[in-house]
């Protein structure tokens, strides 16, 4: 049986993350003269485990009135000041003392591709002119820390999840699903809550918070830098370079050079990680793909994409969250918890890859994202909204509760009534969708698709779907004091 990220976090307990005696070495020498605080900032930002442990020293240090969230390493430093400082290093264990094998090997290329995005993500937000860049870098640092525990806890976890996506080319998210019974970035975001870390670290493991700028921003360089550590010549890896050309109003071909190099860069102010580098993968990748593709005499690049699972339903799993959904009393539950209740009786009931419930936002005419399941390592689908300004499919079904299956065979009367963004953002012609009106006026909107033309919808499915959604506007319904 797997354990659930509630066992993960009492057996990781509140031992600290190792640092590398690297980085031990050097800051004792730089404390010890007189430099720049920018000096001891970017030599611990180059070791992900003294950053987090550091900011979540002083996020949980401070109280009451005097408490304030510490979102950077510099903030962090002038909180806990050089003596403290002097002292941190040997309260907390090394790596090369505390670990070895697999744990070692996974925790050191962790630590590799979070320097690599936060670098990216750095560049990035200087680019568009972010006020506090330093914030950027920290929040995504820490947007590793569930899979910087897992290397130390379960990495032959981590194993079998590097094999389905090596051998199987399942996708990452989807492996880890099948592997842990949740997502990696799902566990960043409990044990984030827990230790009080910046907001803007929250923000970026909520699929549904693309829509802000700086949020955005580190995904695209978290998945960046996670995929690239993988391979840097697929259709994801195009995929990304687009995004991020839109992005930051840049040509694409500029945004491969850059990347490119800012890899070199990265891998040369980290060579004493001991790792495989994400930019050594640059050229074996690029000979990889061009023999491959010689050998299959083809004009079509060789296609080592990742792709879906076909979830299955799991239909002990959907009645059970069908009937705690009807027992849910109506003084004591929240809008919050039926929600993720009935994503994950689309996701894990029904057997649906992505789950979206979108809320009405009055004011602008749209209905927007409000929590999703299922696309955590596809920054473009976390910006998920619609337009009711226009005419369109959503705007007809916003007057009573009702289901669509929007498929191949209907999308001649279907498809003139989608809007083109959405088009955009969800990358496929087959989907389910149902309102959700309180009182009698537009409250939401439920979506679900299953990602991949490899996996198809079926009417069995799209029954589980909108039994599982009507079951949820019910209990939305006995909520109190809720208002449309």
């Amino acid at each position: 049986m797997k354990q659930s990220i509630e066992d993960w976090i009492k057996q990781f307990g509140d031992i600290p993350i190792p640092v590398m005696q690297h980085t031990i070495d050097k800051l004792t020498k730089l404390c010890a003269q007189d430099v720049p605080v920018q000096d001891l900032v970017e030599l611990i930002e180059t070791d992900p485990g003294l950053t987090v442990q550091l900011i979540r020293t002083c996020s949980t240090s401070m109280h009451g009135s005097l408490r304030t969230e510490v979102t950077s390493v510099q903030q962090a430093l002038m909180i806990i000041g050089i003596e403290k400082l002097k002292t941190l290093p040997t309260t907390i264990p090394t790596i090369e003392k505390k670990l070895s094998g697999a744990a070692k090997e996974h925790l050191l290329k962790i630590f590799s591709v979070a320097y690599h995005a936060a670098r990216q993500s750095t560049v990035w937000a200087n680019m568009r002119r972010d006020m506090v860049p330093d914030e950027v870098t920290a929040a995504t640092l820490l947007h590793f820390i569930g899979a910087m525990l897992m290397s130390i806890h379960a990495p032959e976890l981590l194993d079998d999840i590097r094999d389905m996506r090596d051998r199987e080319h399942i996708a990452t998210e989807e492996a880890q699903y099948i592997v842990l019974g949740f997502t990696i970035d799902e566990l960043s975001l409990e044990i984030a809550q827990r230790w009080n870390l910046p907001s803007l670290l929250l923000e970026t493991l909520r699929a549904e918070n693309a829509r802000h700028p700086r949020a955005y921003t580190i995904m695209l360089a978290v998945q960046l830098a996670r995929h690239s550590a993988w391979n840097w010549y697929t259709p994801k890896m195009q995929k990304l370079y687009e995004d991020s050309s839109e992005w930051l109003d840049q040509p694409k071909s500029i945004i491969i050079r850059e990347t490119h190099k800012l890899a070199v860069d990265v891998a040369r102010d980290s060579e004493f990680y001991n790792v495989n580098h994400t930019a050594a993968l640059l050229l074996a990748d690029y000979m990889e793909e061009v023999e491959s593709t010689q050998t299959h005499e083809s004009d079509e690049p060789n296609e080592k994409s990742q792709v879906g699972i076909c979830l299955v339903p799991q239909l002990i799993e959907l009645k059970n969250i069908v009937n705690e959904l009807k027992s849910l009393p109506a003084d004591t539950h929240k809008l919050k918890i039926v929600i993720n209740l009935v994503l994950r009786g689309i996701h894990d009931g029904a057997g649906l890859n992505r789950a979206v419930f979108t809320i009405y936002d009055k004011p602008k005419n749209r209905l927007k994202a409000y929590s999703i399941m299922g696309a955590d390592n596809d920054p473009v689908f976390g910006q998920f909204q619609i337009s009711l300004i226009q005419k369109n499919l959503f705007s007809l079904m916003s007057t009573k509760v009702q289901a669509v299956w929007v498929s191949d065979e209907n999308r001649e009367k279907f498809g003139p009534l989608i809007p083109e963004q959405l088009d955009k953002i969800i990358r496929t012609n087959n989907f389910y969708c149902m309102s959700a009106l309180l009182r009698n006026e537009l409250f939401g909107l439920f979506y679900a698709d299953k990602h991949t033309t490899d996996c198809q919808l079926d009417k069995n499915s799209y029954k589980y779907f909108k039994a599982v959604c009507m079951q949820g506007i019910q209990a939305i319904e006995r909520l109190k004091k809720l208002q449309p």
